[in-house]
């Protein structure tokens, strides 16, 4: 889905959005503050949201980390090594890699990667693809937005 540059009144903060992040799940929009804060919550501590996405829950993995040997032959854990690797990535390559998490079953971290995506995104239509991941009906929960509103905008 594209944003759309008609005003409409974000979901999440109540303001007016333009241009307006399509939610069409949830018969409305938000606004681009309200997107990058989504990001940043995604980011901080994604396992706080699980009752927006589920499929954020730890799974318990008792397996050790895979080490990598890099070439000054220290070792380290691969995950160290992906993430030195993808702070290289433009934000657009960012997004196609959590596109590419979700078609290969990694959803948890297409989750992640949709959250780092809505705190640098630079564009609208950026933002638009990520919440469409994110808002879809697949991986968000249907009270997602009013669960969501209560964790930006606390009474």
């Amino acid at each position: 889905m594209e944003p759309t540059t008609d005003l409409a009144t974000c979901l999440l903060c109540g303001a007016g959005a333009s241009p307006a992040l399509n939610l069409p799940r949830f018969a409305g929009a938000a606004c681009q503050g309200c997107a990058q804060r989504v990001g940043h919550l995604l980011v901080q501590d994604p396992t706080q949201l699980t009752d927006i996405w589920p499929l954020l829950a730890d799974d318990v993995d008792d397996e050790p980390e895979p080490t990598v040997q890099r070439a000054d032959g220290k070792t380290v854990e691969l995950r160290q090594v992906i993430a030195e690797m993808k702070r290289e990535l433009t934000v657009e390559d960012r997004m196609k890699l959590a596109e590419m998490y979700g078609e290969i079953g990694l959803i948890r971290e297409q989750l992640e990667e949709c959250g780092r995506v809505l705190v640098a995104a630079p564009a609208a239509g950026l933002a638009q693809r990520a919440l469409d991941v994110l808002f879809s009906e697949e991986l968000c929960s249907p009270r997602g937005i009013e669960e969501l509103r209560g964790r930006m905008f606390p009474a």
